[in-house]
Order: structure tokens, then C-alpha cells, then sequence
């Protein structure tokens, strides 16, 4: 059936009606020869029907027309002696078949409209939900920013060392809970279309590793030869964020952090690495589950959103995400990106201090 508009449709109607009209003529004309017209008139009625709906009246009178008209050229030839009188059985044998096509389309068109009517509920529905997550993070955040900052103040100008620890301690927690709302609020954006723009692959991991590196003292090593592509800048700096995260939080002082961009083909291949507990073998397969932790991880677990956002956000982007660990010997996370080129910056740099001058380079250990 097509969706067409009722120019198109008027079109069609005339046309066929020219149509059935010449067969339905020479089915009085020819008689003797009256099988091929009258059968033309009944396949083109059944054809039109099929491509686009009919209202029920136009549809009961043509029904009736082509039926009586039809039915009249085949009676007319029998009572003249020109066919035998089996052969008017065509004419009840004909408007039976109609009626079940009839009855076969219109069944169809009902559940059709039932399927976008319920479609568009769910697209209402999702709207809905998406808004509400959206309204309801943000509204979140506000609060938590603005009790934080009171929080801070208590902790900064108590003189009290009880009070300040217990202030530095709430700071702490919801410092944890805004991590936690921005990160329930990327899964809720992930199905909005990305921001496609040129992004420095090279110059955005050497600043996500200095950030990094003041807060966890590990090994930080990163070697990029992506130069520029065309991507998400925003949104793949998320999910390096939450791979960095969860390998700072499963390895400790002296251990180290890699991370590596490189252009494979069609493919953006990003590596994070460390050498901290690992992740048991049983795990792998559900660690990208929203809420889900590791077995072995205890209290260093985190809220259980962060490897789903990066799942969730590299699949978004027709892109995969795999894992390999081994206990007590580290893990690597290996995402794989659909790679759109611009103009690339020189391959083969290293991300170093004399590339990208920054006061905070004395705070990363980059290892060759």
C-alpha cells in the first residue's frame, strides 16, 4: 500500500475508471471474447484497491458497479446463445474473491494504524521520559553544586578540625553525587544526534591526562597518532573520562596508566590500559550493564554507571567496545570508532610537554 497524496490519488481514480470503463464496454461488444476485459476489470479493481485506501462507501459503490455491469455482459451473452451458463458463475466467483481482498487490505490498514498510533504513543512516552531525566539531572546538579559550595565554605573556614573533617567529608560525597547525576544524564543523551566536528585526538588526551594526574598519583603514559577527525568532541572525552576512572580506581600508587589513539583503516582504536587488580574472568561478560560491578572490586566499586556509558555511548556511534584482564595483572579496554578524516595533523607524535606547554606537565610521568 502506498502513502500518496490525493492529487495522486484523484489521478489514479480517473485513470482506472477510463480503464474499467473501455473493458466493461467490450465485455458487451465481444461476445465469445468477453473473458479477457471482464477479467482486466476485476484484476485493475483489486490492483488500485491494494496501492492506496479507498473511503468504504466509494469502495461499496464500485464494488456494486463493476459487479452488476459485469455481471450484466456475462448474463446477456448466456441468454444470446454466445457462452455457456457455467460461465456466469465467474461473476459471483470474481466478487468473492474482491470481497475477501477487500475485507484482506482493510485489516491490514486498521493494524497499520494501530502500529503508528502505539508507535507515536512510545515516542511521546520516551519524550516524556527523557525530558523528566533530563529536567530532573539538571535540577539535581544545581542543588548538589550549591550545597557543595556552602559545604566547602564550612570546611575552609572552620577552625574546628571535627567540624572540618566532617565538612571535608560531605564535600567529598557530593562530589560523588554530581559525578553520578552528569553520568545518568549522558545516558539520557546518548540518542540525541552527535555534534560532528573537527577534534584534536592528540591535544584532548594530553589535556585529559594532566587533569588526571593531580588527582591519582600513577605512571601516565599516552602515545596518539589520530591528528584531527571529525567526531563528538564533548562526548568522547565522556567516555575516555569514565575508562580513566574506573582505572584509576582499580590500581594504586606505582601503577601504570596507558592510553593510546590510533587510525586503523576506517577505525579510531583507543586504548586505555593499567596494570592494577584486573577484572575476574566471570565478570567480563556483564561489567557494561548499567549498575553492575565487579565481584572482586569491594569498596573501590563505583556507582556501575560509567562502563555502561561508554558501551552505550560507542555503540550510539556505530562503534564496539571490548574488554581483556587478567586478575592481579591489569586491564586493557579497547573502543573502536568509525574514523571520518579532516585534514590530519603530522602522525607519529607523542604526546609530550614541548608539544602542548602546560604549567601542570611536571605533574604527568609520560613513558615512552
Amino acid at each position: 500500500m502506498l502513502d500518496i497524496g490525493s492529487r495522486s490519488k484523484a489521478v489514479l481514480a480517473a485513470a482506472w475508471v477510463v480503464f474499467a470503463g473501455v473493458n466493461c464496454y467490450l465485455t458487451f461488444v465481444l461476445p465469445g471474447k468477453e473473458t479477457i476485459p471482464f477479467h482486466l476489470v476485476w484484476a485493475s479493481f483489486a490492483l488500485l484497491y491494494g496501492l492506496c485506501p479507498w473511503p468504504r462507501r466509494a469502495t461499496m459503490i464500485a464494488f456494486f458497479v463493476v459487479t452488476t455491469v459485469t455481471g450484466a455482459a456475462l448474463v446477456g451473452h448466456a441468454i444470446a446463445g454466445n457462452i455457456e451458463w457455467e460461465e456466469c458463475t465467474e461473476i459471483f466467483l470474481m466478487a468473492g474473491i474482491m470481497a475477501l481482498l477487500i475485507w484482506h487490505v482493510n485489516r491490514q490498514w486498521n493494524s497499520q494504524s494501530q502500529l503508528r498510533a502505539l508507535q507515536q504513543a512510545d515516542r511521546h512516552r520516551s519524550q516524556q521520559r527523557e525530558n523528566a531525566a533530563r529536567f530532573g539531572s539538571h535540577e539535581v546538579r544545581t542543588r548538589l553544586t550549591i550545597a557543595r559550595g556552602y559545604a566547602q565554605l564550612i570546611a575552609d573556614q572552620s577552625t574546628e578540625p571535627t567540624v572540618r573533617e566532617d565538612a571535608e567529608l560531605v564535600v567529598a560525597e557530593l562530589i560523588k553525587a554530581s559525578a553520578l547525576a552528569t553520568n545518568l544524564l549522558t545516558l539520557v543523551r546518548v540518542v540525541e544526534p552527535p555534534n560532528t566536528e573537527p577534534v584534536d585526538v592528540d591535544r584532548m588526551l594530553a589535556v585529559i591526562l594532566r587533569r588526571w594526574a593531580i588527582t591519582a598519583d600513577r605512571n601516565w603514559s599516552s602515545r596518539s597518532e589520530a591528528g584531527t577527525v571529525l567526531g563528538d568532541n564533548e562526548r568522547l572525552e565522556a567516555i575516555m573520562d569514565c575508562l580513566i576512572e574506573n582505572a584509576v580506581r582499580f590500581t594504586g600508587p606505582g601503577d601504570t596508566i596507558a592510553v593510546t589513539a590510533d587510525p586503523l583503516g576506517s577505525e579510531l582504536v583507543l586504548t586505555v590500559s593499567d596494570t592494577g587488580a584486573g577484572i575476574p574472568e566471570a565478570d567480563l561478560g556483564s561489567i557494561f550493564e548499567v549498575f553492575q560491578t565487579g565481584s572482586a572490586a569491594g569498596e573501590r566499586a563505583g556507582s556501575g554507571l560509567g562502563l555502561a556509558i561508554v558501551k552505550t555511548v560507542t555503540e550510539a556511534r556505530g562503534g564496539t567496545v571490548s574488554v581483556a584482564s587478567t586478575l592481579g595483572h591489569g586491564t586493557t579496554f579497547t573502543l573502536r570508532l568509525p574514523l571520518l578524516s579532516v585534514p590530519p595533523s603530522p602522525l607519529g607524535k607523542t604526546v609530550s610537554a614541548s608539544a602542548d606547554p602546560d604549567p601542570l606537565d611536571e605533574s604527568v610521568n609520560l613513558l615512552s
